[in-house]
């Protein structure tokens, strides 16, 4: 039972280090010369730590050595996996999916009143970020008032219609 609390503090030890070191662990250990998460310290403490933990459960649930080792690789495997899955879509850029035309459509709020002849503001929800935008209408529009972007002007400016 011991070995398997060691490899689980063991585990804990490497998602401490991590945490304090980022990336660095990764350089150092060349754990990223695949460029896959796989091999990443997160996913590796996370198979130690499981596989440790998860194996002192087993010998300690049923008393043989071969059901705990299995059981702890299972659970190992199955927190690896887990922690590449959280890995990788932590690691996801949302901004090289975001283009200006994917605002089209989108609702937002007039912050700044549009008058008929000029620019308003309007703030929009777009992929979890609030971001605000220069707006016109064909007809003037109130602030507080709910709008659809209906069309990009520029990268800055969009048309709006009122909701």
């Amino acid at each position: 039972m011991t070995t398997f609390l060691v490899l689980g503090g063991a585990g804990i030890v490497l998602v401490v280090l991590s945490l304090l070191l980022g990336d660095v662990l990764d350089g150092v250990l060349h754990l990223d010369a695949l460029d896959n998460d796989l091999f990443s310290v997160s996913t590796l403490a996370a198979f130690v730590g499981s596989l440790g933990f998860g194996g002192a459960i087993g010998l300690a649930l049923t008393d043989n050595l071969a059901i705990a080792l299995v059981t702890g690789l299972v659970i190992g495997v199955l927190a690896a996996l887990g922690a590449l899955r959280l890995t990788r879509a932590l690691r996801r850029d949302d901004a090289t999916s975001f283009t200006a035309d994917s605002l089209i459509g989108h609702t937002g709020t007039v912050i700044t009143a549009i008058p008929s002849d000029g620019y308003g503001e309007v703030r929009l929800n777009v992929g979890g970020h609030v971001r605000k935008y220069a707006a016109r209408c064909a007809s003037p529009v109130n602030s507080g008032r709910a709008v659809w972007v209906s069309a990009v002007v520029s990268p800055t400016a969009i048309a709006v219609t009122p909701l």
